[in-house]
């Protein structure tokens, strides 16, 4: 923790320990700051003065737990993007005459379920997991088995299937808001808030 952190911690406990005192009826105890300059990155913080109330975050131990969930979320999203592209390359050769209604039907949907994908997750990740499944699986339903059999044909209702659904896929990973602030991929970590 460098000093610009350091700072930043005292100030905010004040601010939380003023906040906190009319809540609770009192007069607000004030937390002296910290000195940053006589305190380095290896030695301890000092101890609270008696009486101080700083909001403290327990570690909650459900680390493993979360990271159980999330996996089980994405290979459901993962499983969902493949049944969909599955059922859709059967479904997309429907026609009215010659408009490729199932296929234009198709399109919006896989754009739907991209975009409420990245939606509930609340991250592209979860966007992109069933895009790219459901990607793979239309392009191998696509391709020519050796028996000369294949369930995506080269006709318009084929070719609106899959390149309408590949811009829709694109879009709607590209509609999702991303989960962190911005700069946190270049930065590598969390990026860093003024005030």
């Amino acid at each position: 923790m460098d000093e610009d952190d350091q700072a930043r911690v005292s100030r905010a406990g004040d601010a939380r320990a003023a906040a906190d005192a009319p809540a609770r009826g009192g007069a607000a105890e004030r937390v002296p700051p910290m000195d940053t300059d006589t305190v380095s990155a290896g030695d301890a913080v000092p101890a609270e003065p008696a009486g101080a109330s700083v909001a403290r975050e327990e570690p909650t131990g459900g680390g493993a737990f979360a990271a159980f969930v999330s996996g089980a979320v994405y290979a459901a999203l993962g499983l969902l993007g493949g049944v969909f592209g599955l059922v859709g390359s059967y479904a997309q050769g429907w026609t009215a005459g010659d408009v490729p209604v199932a296929a234009v039907v198709l399109v919006p949907l896989v754009f739907a379920m991209v975009r409420l994908a990245g939606w509930g997750t609340g991250g592209r990740i979860g966007a992109t997991v069933p895009a790219v499944v459901w990607g793979v699986v239309v392009f191998v339903m696509s391709m020519r088995r050796p028996e000369g059999d294949l369930v995506v044909p080269a006709t318009l209702s084929g070719y609106v299937y899959i390149i309408g659904g590949m811009v829709a896929a694109v879009l709607g990973v590209a509609r999702v808001p991303s989960a962190g602030p911005s700069g946190q991929w270049l930065l590598g970590r969390a990026a860093r808030t003024r005030g």
